[in-house]
């Protein structure tokens, strides 16, 4: 079968979970979506790293940012866009798949808790009817966490926006108004507890200056017998 991958990440498990049902997946990487260009090298070398790794076949699949912009250009909804998106991608997969003997495509899109997964399975199944393959879609969802944590400790880059421009603004603002609740929350929890902090605060003081006037009586006793040891030594 092809399976259609996004980056390195998500395809760790499926294509485990396929090997171990004796399929032997051929990774199509078709992302004209993921900007800018250096992104897009940045998450191929880290997919064809550990590939080779995997003695897994990898094919890149042609890069056209403008086809994916002419394709998205009508959405008036993130996920209108993510279904042209995904139509794009999946039929240039089944393009491939057909002319080199396939006859079935997945697609590793459905790892992520981020996806619009029923909107994949149904572009993915949608493609694959127009040129009479099997849509050997799975929902990975279960997986996602398997798929970070074995990716962190493989020290695989991780991106942190699905691929587009738009998408990276959006991950952006969620990021920015996540800190921004964060903060709130913690406003908030300091002001109920406003009296204990600042109870718990002079008793820090307290201790403070306690420790200080030690420090400085000690420091006294020492410098005292410095003085006595010195007399005694002149003598």
């Amino acid at each position: 079968m092809l399976l259609h991958a996004c980056c390195g990440p998500c395809s760790m498990e499926p294509v485990r979970v396929l090997r171990e049902r004796g399929a032997e997946p051929h990774i199509y990487y078709a992302n004209s979506n993921i900007a800018p260009a250096d992104e897009y090298t940045q998450r191929l070398a880290t997919l064809r790293a550990w590939a080779d790794d995997e003695h897994l076949a990898v094919t890149e699949g042609t890069y056209d940012p403008a086809a994916w912009h002419a394709a998205t250009a009508g959405a008036t909804s993130r996920e209108e866009r993510c279904r042209a998106c995904y139509r794009l991608r999946f039929e240039e997969a089944v393009i491939w798949a057909c002319e080199h003997g396939y006859d079935a495509v997945g697609t590793t899109l459905s790892v992520s808790p981020y996806q619009y997964t029923d909107v994949i399975r149904e572009e993915l199944e949608r493609a694959c009817a127009q040129a009479g393959l099997r849509a050997a879609f799975e929902d990975w969802r279960p997986y996602y966490d398997e798929a970070t944590r074995r990716s962190r400790e493989a020290g695989m880059y991780r991106q942190n926006y699905c691929g587009c421009a738009p998408s990276a603004a959006e991950a952006a603002r969620e990021r920015a108004e996540r800190k921004a609740a964060r903060e709130r929350e913690r406003e908030r929890w300091q002001a109920e507890h406003a009296e204990e902090l600042a109870a718990r605060e002079a008793e820090l003081d307290a201790r403070r200056a306690e420790r200080a006037a030690y420090d400085q009586k000690r420091a006294r006793q020492r410098a005292i017998l410095k003085a006595l040891r010195d007399k005694d030594a002149r003598a």
